[in-house]
């Protein structure tokens, strides 16, 4: 099992391979990897499309990589409101906490 969706090659050290379930992501990382210049291998193996990248490159992978993931990622609290009204309340807690650090003196 593997936290992220790269990891390196078993085999071969020298490459680092990123993982993709979905057809779609795996077609806009090969775009983005050719736009970039980066020389990859494709592999399909099950649901899963993997990409072998060398190591001299895995800096602008990783962040081609995580380019795509922010494309596609849904908000963390995806109600506005409730976003809002969070950050609205931490706003006012963190001021009360500063007032009454200040008026302790």
């Amino acid at each position: 099992m593997h936290w992220t969706n790269w990891y390196t090659h078993p085999g071969d050290t020298r490459y680092r391979v990123f993982s993709f379930n979905t057809e779609l992501h795996a077609n806009e990382f090969a775009a983005d990897l050719d736009s970039g210049g980066i020389s990859y291998e494709r592999h399909v193996e099950g649901d899963r499309y993997l990409f072998g990248v060398h190591r001299r490159d895995f800096k602008q992978a990783l962040r081609l990589n995580h380019l795509l993931h922010g494309r596609h990622r849904s908000n963390f609290i995806p109600d506005r409101g409730l976003r809002w009204g969070l950050l609205l309340f931490t706003g006012a807690v963190l001021s009360l906490a500063i007032l009454g650090f200040l008026t302790s003196k």
